[in-house]
């Protein structure tokens, strides 16, 4: 009992922070993005990289910060540009390293910030200029994961259809849809309450990519985790893990979405 009061009070305050910073303007949304930023590679990081390689660290969280910021300031050729001169800088300090697996190392730098940093960068297609339909769409998917919770433990944990037994093995197809008709559900209300003002038919498939490929991001950290023999990203959040974990089905699931709104010239409705 008392985990689950720890649990419940987290997530509270976890569920505050984000809708504080959402819709509190844009110097809160800015702050909250660079703390998740810096959080979540600085957890990555630890996971993959362990104690060493403090530098690489620190260059790896700064690069996915100045990503964040400048995406939308700076022309594509100079991202491009500042992406290779970061890859050469690194490459040049392995040489520097007593490191029996340089490469790994510079690898793992730099897939923290495709992984983390550039994710969240596509955040701001939205969180420059329509930050309550960026909640709309956190709304969706932390409904799918509600749904596909509930769902899961109803009908699915003692059945047979395991969704991804060799990664998670308490995921099931049950869960799944679940998730799926509950993300659905809330995109409705979201349309009807003029909060995803897109249509119906846009509404259905945003939800509906926000899902599955929710799952998937869950699906990935899990792989993560089990690669490198840890349970939870971090301790941040007490019942719940680390930032890492509250985010991976985000950081797969909103670029989608948003690319897809992209698409259909959705962001500036």
């Amino acid at each position: 009992m008392k985990n689950l009061w720890i649990r419940t009070l987290s997530g509270l305050v976890f569920l505050g922070v984000m809708v504080g910073g959402l819709l509190g303007g844009l110097v809160p949304y800015a702050c909250l993005m660079i703390f998740l930023t810096a959080g979540m590679m600085y957890e990555f990081y630890t996971m993959t990289l362990g104690r060493k390689h403090r530098l690489q660290k620190i260059a790896g969280i700064a690069f996915g910060i100045i990503l964040w910021g400048t995406c939308f300031v700076l022309p594509a050729a100079t991202l491009v540009l500042l992406l290779i001169v970061f890859v050469l800088l690194l490459l040049i300090v392995q040489l520097y390293e007593k490191d029996e697996k340089p490469f790994h190392t510079v690898a793992c730098t730099l897939l923290g910030v495709f992984y983390i940093a550039a994710p969240l960068m596509l955040f701001n297609l939205l969180g420059l200029g329509n930050r309550p339909a960026l909640l709309g769409l956190f709304i969706i998917l932390w409904s799918s994961d509600v749904g596909a919770y509930v769902s899961g433990m109803l009908f699915g944990q003692k059945g047979k259809h395991k969704l991804f037994p060799s990664i998670s093995p308490k995921k099931s197809w049950e869960g799944f849809f679940g998730g799926l008709l509950t993300a659905l559900a809330a995109g409705y209300v979201l349309l009807v309450t003029g909060m995803l003002p897109y249509g119906l038919v846009h509404v259905l498939v945003i939800s509906s990519l926000i899902s599955v490929f929710g799952v998937f991001g869950d699906l990935v950290e899990s792989m993560l985790k089990r690669s490198v023999g840890v349970k939870d990203s971090g301790r941040i959040m007490p019942g719940h893990g680390g930032l890492l974990d509250r985010f991976d089905a985000a950081l797969f699931a909103l670029p989608v979405a948003l690319l897809y709104m992209d698409r259909f010239s959705l962001l500036n409705l």
